[in-house]
């Protein structure tokens, strides 16, 4: 049972002492109507509480990708996915390649890397610069080769989630553009 339907149920039950029964002395009738009052200052506090938090925890999602390729990738490159399709909420920053959570919940996050042909791709998923994972798009010498990664996550508010280039499994490390690379996130439930 939710907490406003019992308060609405103590509000209805103490209206109805008082004005069905009429049995209660003047002491009792103050107590209920004391008891009636709180009851519907609380229920007005509870309404604001949930108004703000809906208020608080409105729609976020991204999708973003790479619009060029790119041909040679540092070691602790960050991968900023330039092209943004949908920032719902503002919360990624297309010049850092960053997401800023605006609120505290879980989160979802993809991450897609396409590889140049015969070279590898590969990313790690940090959360404030801590792993929690990773892609690998192998460098086979006659294909293009695309690895996915999919998490949920609990972040705090502010928190922040980013790709970055830690490996080198070739020579030479090399992302494909063109819209065959992204990274997606969004709000599951605020808490």
């Amino acid at each position: 049972m939710s907490v406003k339907f019992t308060l609405l149920l103590a509000f209805a039950f103490s209206t109805c002492t008082q004005d069905c029964f009429g049995l209660l002395d003047e002491t009792a009738q103050q107590t209920v109507e004391s008891l009636a009052l709180d009851i519907q200052q609380l229920t007005e506090r509870l309404e604001r509480l949930e108004n703000e938090k809906h208020s608080e925890s409105g729609p976020v999602a991204f999708t973003a990708y790479l619009s060029t390729n790119m041909g040679t990738v540092s070691p602790h490159q960050h991968i900023i996915f330039d092209n943004v399709i949908t920032n719902v909420g503002g919360s990624y920053n297309a010049l850092q390649g960053h997401f800023t959570a605006p609120v505290r919940g879980v989160y979802v996050f993809h991450v897609m890397i396409t590889s140049l042909m015969g070279h590898s791709a590969s990313v790690q998923l940090l959360h404030n610069g801590n792993w929690i994972g990773h892609v690998l798009a192998d460098d086979l010498p006659s294909s293009h080769e695309t690895s996915t990664l999919s998490v949920s996550v609990q972040l705090e508010k502010s928190d922040q989630i980013w790709v970055q280039n830690e490996y080198a499994y070739s020579g030479v490390e090399s992302i494909d553009g063109n819209r065959w690379s992204s990274f997606v996130g969004y709000l599951v439930k605020a808490n």
